[in-house]
């Protein structure tokens, strides 16, 4: 059976490599970018099975949200679920916590969120149920 590929978009490296060991361990293929330049094409290239998005990038605080509207806005890209990743309450630039309760198909377009810092079962559980395994 075809490992399930998973592609990570966050501008930490630290926490790309974390999630690579985790999800490599747990035989999913992963492949990742650093900011947020050329999402679309890239997705596009790998096309994979479930995209973790952080919502904070250096040059653009909400820059994850934005994404995640441009990836559901393309036919061949809105079926990919998108784990959300989420540090913003601890930097307190937004009020309050994410929870599903905010997913909404235009302002928020994503599938189910994961606070940092992570914790490895949790990332694994929701990376599992997004794929339906």
């Amino acid at each position: 059976m075809a490992k399930k590929k998973i592609y990570i978009i966050d501008d930490d490296h630290d926490v790309i490599d974390a999630m690579t060991i985790v999800l490599e361990k747990n035989n999913y293929e992963v492949a990742a970018q650093y900011d947020d330049e050329n999402v679309v094409e890239n997705v596009k290239a790998q096309m994979p099975d479930v995209i973790i998005l952080d919502v904070m990038f250096p040059e653009d605080s909400s820059a994850g949200f934005n994404i995640a509207r441009q990836l559901k806005s393309h036919d061949d890209l809105q079926r990919i679920p998108i784990l959300m990743l989420s540090a913003i309450n601890e930097r307190g630039i937004y009020v309050g916590r994410f929870s599903n309760k905010d997913l909404d198909e235009s302002f928020l377009p994503v599938n189910l969120f994961l606070e940092k810092p992570l914790k490895p079962a949790a990332l694994l559980e929701k990376v599992a149920s997004l794929i339906g395994k």
